[in-house]
């Protein structure tokens, strides 16, 4: 269960490429966690690219690999990795679907059964929602920087949630993730970058 646990993290992690924009006048104004959620809070929908760099204790050299995103609010999120090995992962509500090898393999399995993983679902998902008090539930969250350069780091609460994800960092300008960086309950660590192509506004 761990594999899908790392599996659904960077996933919803990836989700994020909805989150771009400029700072423009908010620039100008009290900015802080609140000001950055409720500017999160705006895409709709969007596309775009990664790239993810993994390192982890078994190996002696990162993995890396990249693909295409997919997100629609407020839960519909698809991650299709090209190289170097394909597989495409949607998570749609509280089902998750893996589809991987030259058979094309299908896993299907509800998040709800496993509530450690629910738990790192739904911070994410209060993240990109601006659900500030869902995700100040289960993080404790420090945000430093400015509109123009932030880092947001999420700390889990219960030591459970604390097994799957140690941290999660988010940095960006405006609205818009540029890094996403994780290290999970055993150590391995995931650096994500995203280039956005296509997104949806309000």
């Amino acid at each position: 269960m761990r594999a899908h646990a790392s599996r659904i993290c960077a996933i919803v992690l990836l989700c994020a490429i909805g989150l771009r924009g400029g700072s423009g006048a908010a620039a100008q104004q009290v900015w802080g966690l609140p000001q950055l959620m409720a500017a999160l809070a705006q895409v709709k929908s969007a596309t775009g690219q990664f790239t993810e760099r993994k390192t982890m204790r078994m190996l002696t050299q990162p993995l890396v690999a990249s693909g295409r995103l997919a997100y629609v609010a407020p839960s519909h999120i698809e991650k299709v990795t090209l190289s170097p090995i394909p597989e495409r992962l949607v998570m749609d509500g509280d089902r998750v679907t893996i589809v991987s090898g030259s058979n094309n393999e299908t896993h299907t399995f509800s998040i709800a059964d496993f509530p450690q993983i629910g738990g790192l679902v739904e911070g994410i998902r209060a993240t990109l929602a601006g659900d500030l008090p869902t995700l100040e539930r289960l993080y404790t969250t420090r945000l430093s920087g400015t509109p123009a350069a932030w880092d947001l780091q999420l700390l889990p609460r219960n030591s459970d949630l604390a097994h799957v994800v140690k941290w999660i960092e988010f940095r960006g300008e405006g609205n818009r993730i540029q890094t996403i960086d994780t290290e999970d309950g055993d150590g391995d660590r995931s650096e994500m970058t995203i280039v956005e192509d296509g997104r949806n506004a309000r």
